[in-house]
């Protein structure tokens, strides 16, 4: 797998982030090694977590930071590695209820830090947004943060465009660094918004837009629409979750599902490898996050970084009619 620069950075990270939310929980340690070992051993160099992860399951609070943690003190690879890491996420029992007060987005970031066992992350992310909060004073707190060399760079996540803009305006305007990146749903699969979770933010054609006219990067999260297009291919879609059917199941990517069967016949590569793909030869930097359960599902994705899908082949997947 190969690296590239992303963009407004010294970092050079690798074509596919790896996502840890349920590592050390749901996903047992062992398994857990053996993932974040084959990641490693491919060239793989972005681990992605969040102070939130886990703590949907029982006994799962900061799991997944508290696994990296240990795992990281005992192979002592820190310094290989670009962590990234997320906070200011509202408690799950109070979602309509922001937490992006100074003093509340600091204690989160302390508290990952120490479960993190390091004394920065590379990227620091606002998992939730609090359009009340002004912008300016949301950029001038995450400055501060990499003042004190607690953060080396940091981003958005489920944010829409307007906010995102909005930052990158303020930062600008008050001489400070601006965020390197936005962490939203956006797959090959359009998603339904109205009937997801109604704090996800998702990047559509403008924002894509968005991106390219100001080089930041994209670290798109659900980037193989929970597995709708394998279901699709082996016929098990009415076994699917719920929300999986809800979100993605449409006309629209029913047509799309025919037109990566269409390049699969010109190609060769594996539906999976071809959904992917489709983010990756985007015309701007774009790190999907992948969140493999086992080895097998991560060394297939693998393949998507073999080959880029030439430009007419990404318009073809998403074209009308």
């Amino acid at each position: 797998m190969k690296t590239r620069p992303i963009p407004r950075t010294n970092l050079k990270a690798s074509e596919l982030c790896l996502g840890t939310a349920e590592f050390g929980s749901a996903i047992d340690e062992s398994t857990s090694e053996k993932i974040l070992e084959t990641y490693l051993d491919a060239g793989g160099n972005v681990l992605d977590t969040a102070e939130i992860y886990a703590a949907w399951l029982p006994n799962g609070e900061h799991r997944s930071e508290t696994f990296l943690g240990n795992w990281l003190r005992k192979n002592k690879n820190r310094n290989r590695l670009i962590i990234s890491t997320k906070g200011a996420h509202p408690r799950l029992a109070s979602m309509d209820k922001p937490r992006m007060s100074k003093p509340t987005v600091e204690f989160d970031l302390n508290s990952s830090l120490q479960r993190l066992g390091t004394d920065y992350v590379d990227i620091y992310w606002l998992h939730r947004d609090d359009p009340s909060t002004p912008a300016e004073e949301i950029v001038s707190m995450l400055d501060d943060f990499r003042k004190s060399g607690k953060i080396r760079y940091s981003g958005v996540s489920n944010w829409t465009e307007t906010r995102a803009e909005a930052a990158r305006v303020a930062a600008e305007k008050l001489g400070a660094q601006s965020f390197i990146g936005v962490q939203n749903q956006w797959c090959l699969a359009k998603a339904d918004a109205a009937k997801g979770d109604p704090t996800w933010a998702y990047t559509d054609d403008a924002f894509t837009h968005w991106h390219l006219e100001h080089n930041i990067a994209a670290f798109p999260y659900t980037t193989q629409a929970n597995g709708y297009f394998r279901r699709m291919e082996n016929g098990t879609l009415e076994q699917a979750p719920d929300l999986v059917r809800r979100l993605f199941d449409s006309p629209e990517n029913r047509e799309r599902y025919k037109r990566v069967k269409t390049i699969q016949s010109e190609t060769g590569r594996s539906t999976g490898a071809i959904v992917l793909s489709y983010l990756l030869s985007q015309p701007f930097a774009v790190f999907p996050i992948i969140g493999p359960k086992k080895s097998a599902d991560l060394i297939e994705s693998f393949e998507a970084t073999k080959a880029a899908l030439t430009a007419e082949q990404v318009a073809f997947l998403t074209a009308q009619g």
